[in-house]
Parts: C-alpha cells; structure tokens; sequence
C-alpha cells in the first residue's frame, strides 16, 4: 500500500486510549484511531494526542515512506483553516523507509500540543479540530481529497477574570456550513441532504455551502453538525455564525 494511494473512508466514533474524545477511519482494513485526553481544555492546558494504528486485515500491510517521518497531527479552526501541525518545525532525513503490520499488529504515536501556532502565538479560545494522519501526505499540505485522518473537536475555554471581548459570536438560527470532498457526487450529496432534512441556501467564496436544518436549538443544530462530520462525504461542518457588537 502506498502512501499516496486514495482509499474508501469510513467514519465512527470509538473508545480510544487516553480518556477524551476519540474517532475511528478504517482504509482497507487498516484502522486508524485519533484519541485525545479530554474535551475541553484550560488556556494553555497542553493537549495530549494519540494516533494509533492498526492492521485489521487478513494479511501483512507494507507502507512505503519518502523520509523519516511516520505520522502527522493538525491542529485547525472551526472553520477548517489550518493553526498547528506537529511536523512544522522539524527536520526529517531524506531517507526511504517502509512500515510492515502484520494482522493484528499496531504502532501507537503520542505528542502534544501547547495551544499555540505556527508562530508561537497562544491561540485564542473556542472550538478546534484535532486531526491525525498516517502515513504523512506528501506534499505536506495541502492534504489531498481521500487521505483525511480521523478528527475530533476540542474547547479552549476563555480565562476566567479576563476581560470579556468587544464581540460575541451569534450562530444563525438553522443554519450550518458545510464542505464536501472533491470526489463527492452530486447523487450521493443530494442522499446525504435528504437523509438530514437539510437544503441548500448558498455558497460562500470559502467553498462552503451553506445549509438550512429545520433544527434552530443551538445544541440541536450542534448535532446535525456532528452527523455530517461523521459522513465520509464530508470534509468540515460548522455551525454557521456573525460576530457582533457586545452591547
């Protein structure tokens, strides 16, 4: 199997090692599991991140690699923009290597994250994604239609006694943006909307759509947004929302 090779995805969520949200993305009978130690964070809190990898099948898996690095963690927005991947700073030897699992045989890849970016900026709080990849996609970025890793979402709470921000984020009532893959069709999108209740109200030059759900809670809204980030159609769902004024 090699690394570029584009293979069906199926998404679920699962227990995993460390105790915080985990999720499943089985290829071909390998399995990979994304765990990380709790749901919300404390400003600065390190995230803890593991990545465990797993040969289901029938028989031995070889993947091929075109330096030394095995793995990947992202770290990305709500909004799917990209904050903080793992391998930014470091320096890989340029040297060909392979992985063999024979079945049942796993490799487990813990790192953390301490809430900054690329840049060494803290991020500010809300809600972020935490990816796991295997192999690396090469080039590094952007990661290519197919090869998504597992994801879960995370909160970095606000500091307490902080003073509070001039703007407040407003979701728009039933309202959600989404983006699918490339490789999506148009059939099995217009199944997904219709499996959900949802229809199309535009497209934004991001390349989302935006949706309409008959959900208008926002918790309830936060579930259909779940449902469709469990779809192997779907690249990113977020609940769609304004930043205004605080009065």
């Amino acid at each position: 199997m090699r690394a570029g090779m584009v293979l069906s995805v199926v998404l679920v969520v699962v227990a995993g090692a460390l105790a915080g949200p985990s999720a499943r993305v089985e290829r071909q009978g390998v399995e990979l599991v994304l765990s990380v130690d709790k749901a919300q964070y404390a400003p600065g809190e390190t995230v803890q991140m593991e990545l465990l990898v797993r040969n289901r099948g029938p028989a031995a898996t070889t993947f091929q690699f075109s330096d030394s690095q095995r793995y990947e963690f992202l770290v990305l927005r709500e909004d799917g923009q990209l904050v903080w991947r793992w391998s930014h700073d470091k320096v890989f030897a340029q040297v060909l290597g392979t992985l063999t699992l024979v079945p049942g045989e796993e490799r487990r890849f813990r790192e953390r994250w301490d809430q900054r970016d690329e840049q060494g900026r803290t991020v500010p709080p809300g809600r972020y994604w935490v990816e796991g990849l295997f192999p690396p996609p090469r080039p590094a970025l952007p990661v290519p239609a197919g090869l998504r890793g597992p994801r879960v979402q995370i909160q970095v709470l606000e500091q307490r006694g902080e003073v509070p921000s001039r703007y407040r984020k407003v979701f728009r009532a039933g309202s959600i943006r989404v983006r699918f893959f490339a490789w999506a069709t148009d059939l099995d999108v217009q199944r997904l909307m219709r499996s959900l209740d949802l229809r199309v109200d535009r497209e934004d030059p991001t390349g989302f759509l935006v949706v309409r759900t008959r959900a208008r809670l926002a918790d309830e809204v936060w579930e259909v947004v779940k449902a469709l980030n469990r779809s192997p159609l779907v690249e990113w769902a977020v609940p769609d929302y304004v930043l205004v004024h605080r009065e």
